[in-house]
Formats: structure tokens, C-alpha cells, sequence
């Protein structure tokens, strides 16, 4: 398997644990294995499995099982936190930007005067420190950010669909139009008793239609009996 080959048994020095490093392999080893006839045969190659238990990642350990790990305090990086864990993030992002434009003046200030100064050393570290804190506090809005774009992305498509039912109610409406104008259009139905007044006549009809018959054939009768009576004379 190409995979096991990509996969690297590190020993944490400090912890004695083993954590396993999934290495991206070239992409000629992947895509040449990923062929139509290897995809139809079933013959490509599955994907790994997915990592059990704590991995590195940028040289920085995870855990998936923990929530905490994902979002991991400065301090725990060894770096100093200029903010308390429980204080209000949007108050310290302006007061760390504030710290930005003193600390980025007092850098211009120095390099003016001073440039050779060890001063200059000293603030670029700070602004450095200001930047790290600055970043971290930005990221711990990422699950928020990342729920109201699930919630655009909810209203959209509740938009979409309220346009789409908007759009159906309209074709109904001029589909009951349609069918309306149609109804109108036709000869009006026979009532109940336009009925009955033609179940009567039949009757009537019917035994006009008999005597008809009857007559018919009295007169055929006659005509071969006069028929008879002259062949009967000529003999």
C-alpha cells in the first residue's frame, strides 16, 4: 500500500508517546492509481483511515477527541498572553490594536533618532508579542464566523425556496385561471329535469318507431299477394 509507506512513527521526546505523521505523497503515486478502468474495476487503491488518537500537525499537537486542543491558550505555545482567558475579546482587540500604532510610532521614533539602538530589537519583539495575541484572539472567533455563514448560507437557500413556492402558487393560479375560462366556454350540462322530461319521451318514441314497422310490413304483404294473384292469371 503506497500509504504505509507516507506514514511516520514519531516518538515525542517528552511525552514517550508514539504519534503518527500522515506525509503527503507525490501526486504522480496518487492519480496514476486513480484511472477510469482502476475505478470501474474497483481496483484503486481506498482511501487511508482516518488518524485514532492524538496527531502532530505543524509541529503542534491535536487531539480530535478534545474540543480544547483545537483552540489551545498562548501560553500553552510558550508565549506570553497579554489578556485574561476570561475577558472580553472585542474590548482586548482594541486595546491590543491601540497598543500597535504606539509601539509601531515608538519603532519609527527609534529608527529616526537611534537606528543602531538595541531599543529597536526590544520593539519589534513587542509588536511581534502584540501580533501573536492579536491573532489568537481573531481565531477564537472562527466558530462564530463560522455559524453565521451556515446561517446565510440557511437563508439563502430559504429564500430560494420561498421563491420557488412563490413561483408554483403563480402557475397554479393561472392554471385555475385557465381551467375557469374553460369551464365558462362550455355548453351548459343538462339538468336533472332535462332529464327526466327526455327518459319520458322515449316511450313515446319507441312505439311510434313499432307502428312504423308494422305498417311496413302489411304493405310488403299486399304487394306479394298482388304479385301471387297476377302470375296466377297468366297461367
Amino acid at each position: 500500500n503506497e500509504y504505509k509507506s507516507y506514514l511516520r512513527i514519531l516518538t515525542m521526546a517528552d511525552k514517550e508517546e508514539k504519534i503518527v505523521h500522515l506525509m503527503a505523497p507525490p501526486p504522480k503515486v496518487l492519480y496514476t492509481k486513480y484511472t477510469n478502468e482502476a475505478i470501474r474495476s474497483g481496483t484503486a487503491p481506498q482511501p487511508p483511515p482516518p488518524i485514532e488518537g492524538e496527531y502532530s500537525c505543524f509541529g503542534i499537537l491535536h487531539n480530535p477527541n478534545d474540543s480544547k486542543s483545537i483552540m489551545l491558550p498562548l501560553r500553552e505555545h510558550g508565549i506570553t498572553q497579554l489578556y485574561q482567558d476570561v475577558s472580553n475579546n472585542i474590548e482586548e482587540l482594541k486595546k491590543i490594536n491601540s497598543s500597535f500604532l504606539v509601539n509601531f510610532l515608538d519603532l519609527l521614533d527609534i529608527l529616526i533618532n537611534c537606528p543602531s539602538s538595541n531599543l529597536r530589537v526590544k520593539k519589534i519583539e513587542d509588536l511581534e508579542l502584540l501580533f501573536y495575541n492579536f491573532y489568537h484572539l481573531i481565531n477564537k472567533f472562527r466558530p462564530h464566523q463560522a455559524l453565521e455563514t451556515l446561517i446565510q448560507m440557511l437563508k439563502v437557500q430559504k429564500e430560494q425556496k420561498l421563491a420557488l413556492v412563490e413561483q408554483i402558487n403563480s402557475k397554479m393560479e393561472s392554471v385555475r385561471a385557465g381551467l375557469h375560462t374553460t369551464i365558462n366556454s362550455l355548453p351548459p350540462l343538462l339538468t336533472s329535469t332535462t332529464k327526466m322530461e327526455m327518459e319520458e319521451q322515449k316511450p313515446a318514441q319507441t312505439e311510434n318507431e313499432s307502428s312504423s314497422e308494422q305498417d311496413y310490413i302489411k304493405l310488403l304483404d299486399e304487394v306479394d299477394a298482388l304479385v301471387d294473384a297476377e302470375l296466377a292469371k297468366q297461367t
